[in-house]
């Protein structure tokens, strides 16, 4: 993990912040003393929010200090969708930290080879672990569905030392053909 934010601390109000050019953050857990009001750079956080969602790690330097953080929460400006504010946890190295992680999937391409629909019902895992060892994501590999199979939080690979949270029979994806689809939507 080499992504890293620069934050400032800051006694500015959140909307002096944001006219300032800076999103207005905050930073908070038993990886630091105290509570921390921060701010960051508009563009660095553009940036940083194309690839990385709620769930995702990051170092955030502070002070002269790296922090290990998960990104908690993302607040979006209801009109143009601009982030407004970011809530990061930190942990200290063995305490237990929870979070959902989105799911990618992969091998998608093959299944369309063999005509059938991917039915995705979960794009999140939620999942427990000490913070240097959570994934930012988690791949599942759906190329060798057949028709009718479906892939439940159970079937889930995690790293060692990651536990599942999510309910274990809840189905993350099925795969069907197409005239299945259109079966049960004239039912309905």
């Amino acid at each position: 993990m080499t992504i890293l934010l620069n934050a400032t601390e800051r006694s500015e109000s959140a909307k002096k912040v944001r006219r300032m050019g800076y999103v207005p953050g905050s930073i908070y857990g038993p990886g630091i003393d105290r509570n921390l009001d921060v701010k960051f750079e508009e563009k660095e956080v553009n940036k940083f929010l194309r690839n990385h969602s709620i769930g995702a790690k990051t170092k955030v330097k502070i002070n002269g200090n790296e922090l290990t953080c998960v990104v908690k929460g993302i607040q979006y400006a209801p009109i143009n969708n601009k982030p407004i504010h970011l809530e990061f946890y930190t942990s200290s190295d063995n305490k237990l930290v929870k979070v959902k992680v989105p799911i990618k999937i992969k091998g998608k391409e093959q299944l369309a080879k063999r005509n059938l629909v991917l039915n995705t019902l979960a794009d999140k895992v939620e999942i427990q672990g000490v913070l240097k060892d959570l994934p930012e994501f988690i791949e599942i590999d759906v190329s060798s569905m057949k028709d009718g199979d479906e892939i439940t939080m159970r079937d889930i690979t995690l790293p060692e030392g990651i536990r599942l949270l999510s309910k274990e029979d809840e189905v993350v994806f099925t795969a069907i053909s197409p005239a299945q689809t259109e079966e049960s939507e004239l039912v309905s």
